[in-house]
């Protein structure tokens, strides 16, 4: 059973264990799919050659067959069934999800085909003294096994990978390469069902393997395989019992009234998570983590009742320490409510980019990798000085105007403006790389139209107008910041938070200081690809509010960008 997350689709402590068990659940399941993972990678090599396999299973086999690593292996095996066994004696208090439901269930097969494969291996080897090697291990599982490791390899995999989708899922880095992990999953176990099928039928064609046990010593293992599964059983049919038990009781027993703002009114058993009242009610509720308090979606504000609610444990406070959450927000999956409350949830349900069409995605925000960019106007304030305020305004709009209508026909978004400035965003719907591409691109077409702009108002102004742009790329959180005017029905204004915003209006600060018309970040050049130019100049420089120099590039005027980096892929 082992997978880097839980045993089970727990969504949260139950009544067999306190919250703090999901930490064991996490610290077992790793160090189980570490030798899952490290199992099945030595399987494939068997698709370069034997001997290799065998090279790298005696360097593994130092480490899974010494001393501590046999006592850790055999302790994270045991918390790993014994917390799945109890978890699935809780499985009729929530409506699990199907990746939920798959995990639990491949979790409570995979002994069954497991314990065969361990006596025959480190069994026999611990008992009888047999050499259970690749050649030993090829030639007792094939052919007459090779359908029940494929079947274990399965269980084990899926069982382990959807804990690490659980563990993992609220991470950017994680979601940004989901690609890569579907890639993966998918590659180990058919390579290294592949590596085992082509060294065991080289094996088998070599035919020089004999049978290392004799009778007697092979009926005592067909003796302990019969009593280890029959035990097995026993703990299953015992965990059913126990399972129909709490049924029973559930229905007997009190029960709470979770009432949720402008929604439905959920009653439940108590002893049950808000989390799980919600499965139970089929009343969606965000859970990256599948109730694991890793991801902190499931947070709830309690309007009514925080009274009668526990104080929170260790687990949930570094949580909520983290997100500076008031005193009334919860994490769902760790409040078992005594007594009725009111409760707000705080994330939707469908929480994740493009799951829900109907879901405007920005409503609570989303992280992304963007391309900021802020662009300012210079010395506006000495330039209209004595001017009529209708020039004023006529002056900054043509600025402004012809400056956002080139950030958007470059693809990208308008923030907002701020008096003479403008800040824009690229990448909410493209790639980093494409993002930074187009940045790259408004910067030559706004110095441009600058040009243009100066040829026009030439007579109106008595000097030439000059801008600052700065431009940074990296993490940035896009969401719905204010309130919704409700009698014309418009969303709130939409902007990007974080320090990639912040760094990005720095350096358009630092283009005056440093006499340059662009001033752009290491990472946006990286991206873009900008290499030695004319005109562009990489220096360290001091920012303020960061504790260290930065790398960026100071370009005299945007038009001496390279055109192949300031223009937007095919």
């Amino acid at each position: 059973m082992a997978d880097a997350g839980s045993a089970t689709a727990g969504q949260g402590a139950s009544r067999f264990h306190r919250p703090s068990a999901g930490g064991l659940r996490l610290a077992s399941g790793l160090v189980l799919f570490a030798f899952a993972l490290t199992h099945l990678l030595n399987h494939a090599l068997g698709l370069v050659s034997l001997d290799l396999m065998l090279a790298v299973q005696d360097v593994r086999m130092a480490v899974t067959r010494s001393l501590p690593g046999t006592l850790i292996l055999i302790l994270a095996a045991a918390i790993h069934v014994a917390l799945g066994l109890a978890q699935f004696t809780q499985t009729q208090m929530r409506r699990m999800g199907w990746q939920n439901a798959i995990q639990l269930g491949f979790g409570l097969l995979i002994p069954l085909l497991l314990i065969r494969h361990v006596l025959g291996t480190h069994g026999v080897h611990a008992l009888f003294g047999v050499d259970d090697d690749y050649h030993y291990a090829l030639w007792v599982m094939w052919p007459g096994q090779a359908i029940n490791l494929g079947l274990l390899i399965v269980l084990v995999w899926v069982h382990a990978c959807i804990g690490l989708h659980h563990w993992l899922g609220g991470r950017a880095w994680y979601r940004r390469l989901t690609w890569l992990w579907q890639g993966l999953a998918l590659l180990i176990p058919v390579l290294a069902y592949a590596g085992f099928v082509s060294a065991a039928r080289l094996e088998q064609l070599n035919g020089s393997f004999k049978n290392p046990l004799s009778a007697s010593e092979y009926s005592e293992f067909v003796a302990l395989v019969g009593t280890s599964n029959w035990i097995y059983v026993c703990l299953l049919a015992a965990a059913a019992a126990v399972w129909g038990l709490f049924l029973v009781a559930d229905r007997l027993g009190s029960r709470v009234t979770v009432t949720y703002v402008d929604g439905p009114v959920a009653h439940a058993p108590r002893g049950l998570s808000i989390l799980a009242i919600s499965r139970v009610n089929r009343i969606p509720h965000a859970a990256v983590c599948g109730g694991r308090a890793r991801c902190s979606t499931c947070r709830v504000r309690v309007m009514k009742g925080q009274e009668h609610l526990p104080p929170p444990s260790d687990l949930e406070q570094r949580v909520l320490r983290r997100l500076g959450a008031p005193a009334n927000v919860r994490l769902a999956c760790q409040v078992y409510p005594k007594a009725s409350i009111t409760i707000s949830t705080l994330l939707p349900a469908q929480i994740m980019p493009n799951t829900d069409p109907g879901i405007d995605r920005y409503l609570w925000g989303i992280e992304r990798d963007v391309t900021v960019m802020f662009c300012d106007l210079r010395e506006f304030t000495h330039l209209t000085e004595g001017r009529l305020p209708y020039d004023i305004v006529f002056v900054l709009n043509q600025f402004l105007g012809r400056m956002a209508e080139t950030i958007e026909d470059t693809g990208g978004f308008v923030d907002k403006f701020m008096g003479d400035s403008v800040m824009a965003i690229f990448g909410m719907d493209t790639s980093p790389r494409v993002a930074a591409l187009q940045a790259m691109a408004a910067a030559r077409a706004m110095d441009g139209v600058l040009d243009g702009l100066n040829q026009s108002l030439r007579e109106a102004l008595p000097a030439p107008l000059s801008m600052g742009i700065g431009m940074h790329s990296g993490p940035a959180i896009l969401g719905r910041i204010g309130t919704m005017r409700q009698a014309g029905g418009d969303m709130a204004a939409l902007t990007a938070l974080g320090e990639t915003v912040n760094l990005a209006s720095r350096l358009e600060s630092k283009s005056k200081e440093l006499g340059v018309q662009l001033v752009v970040s290491a990472e946006t050049a990286d991206l873009a690809g900008l290499g030695p130019c004319t005109g562009c100049a990489p220096q360290m420089i001091d920012v303020r509010g960061l504790s260290h120099p930065i790398k960026v590039y100071a370009v005299r005027r945007a038009t001496d960008l390279p055109v192949n980096v300031a223009a937007e892929p095919a």
